[in-house]
């Protein structure tokens, strides 16, 4: 009796999609800065000292916080939020 084997490509389809950057301010004076951390160890405690060394070269304004999944995007709530208070925003991950 014959069988059949069947060898499946865990490679996948790759899908690149090209954006434009945002462009970059002339200076950081003014701008209210925020963190997307990802509830990794440390995520948090890393880029509020990021933050706090940029208010060292720059007045920044109120820091604005999310959170998100580990290996998921951020609710649409915690997007708005950011969207509504940060003019710029970390990301990043830390263990």
């Amino acid at each position: 009796m014959a069988s059949t084997v069947r060898v499946f490509d865990p490679a996948g389809h790759v899908r690149v999609v090209e954006v434009e950057a945002a462009p970059r301010p002339a200076s950081l004076g003014g701008l209210r800065p925020g963190i997307l951390e990802n509830r990794k160890p440390n995520a948090r405690v890393l880029m509020e000292a990021m933050v706090e060394e940029l208010r060292g070269r720059a007045t920044l304004g109120e820091l604005a916080v999310g959170s998100k999944p580990v290996s998921g995007p951020p609710s649409r709530r915690t997007f708005e939020h950011l969207r509504e208070h940060a003019d710029f925003v970390l990301v990043g991950s830390s263990d």
